[in-house]
Formats: structure tokens, sequence, C-alpha cells
């Protein structure tokens, strides 16, 4: 089964930057009530900001994916936590950090070759 997420990342910053020149890690995992943990394969980020500038933060579109040996997700509610780093210099001083949110999971799908 694949999992796929869309939305958006809001970063909070007195100044906006261009994010992939100073990201240096990022992870995604989904954990469920049962504790089964899920890590998306992929993640990416949006180069532009989606929204203009305003309030000290940034907005980028965020995807992430992954594909899980669960046999079934039912329309539920998960815990996702995002792991970052930061370095503004280049060198070992990173700016680490993480945020978590009970996020929905609505269950769809897609049937191939039926019309």
């Amino acid at each position: 089964m694949s999992l796929r997420l869309k939305s958006y990342l809001l970063y909070r910053s007195s100044v906006p930057f261009k994010l992939s020149a100073y990201l240096r890690s990022v992870s995604c995992h989904l954990r469920f009530a049962s504790g089964t943990e899920i890590e998306f394969d992929e993640v990416s980020f949006t180069e532009a900001t989606e929204a203009e500038y305003k309030l000290d933060v940034m907005v980028h579109e965020f995807r992430a994916s992954a594909v899980t040996d669960m046999e079934t997700i039912r329309s539920t509610v998960a815990n996702f936590r995002m792991d970052y780093s930061f370095s503004f210099t280049g060198g070992e001083d990173e700016i680490a950090g993480c945020f978590e949110a009970v996020v929905p999971l609505i269950r769809r799908s897609t049937v191939y070759g039926k019309r």
C-alpha cells in the first residue's frame, strides 16, 4: 500500500531564505495508535514559497510518500513527526528541531482498468 501526503510547511524566520541552501536533513514518520510506525521514503519541498512572506513565516508546499506492507489503512488519525536540521554556516553548527501533529488519514482507493 502506498501513502501520499501533501501539505504545507510553515517556517518562522526573521528573514526569508532559500530552503534548499540550508536544510541539511529531514525525515518524516507516522505513528498509529497501535504503535506501528512508518517512515516516509521520499520527502520534498517547493523551492519557491507558496505565499507572500509575511508575519515572519515562509510557506512551502510539502510532499511525502511511503510504501508499506500494511494490508489496509482505515480512515483514522495518526501522529506525524518531522525531524529536520539546518546549517546556516556550512559547518558543524546545526540547528536541529522537530514537530509533531495529529493528522487525519483518509483512505482513498483507485481502481484502474474499469470504465
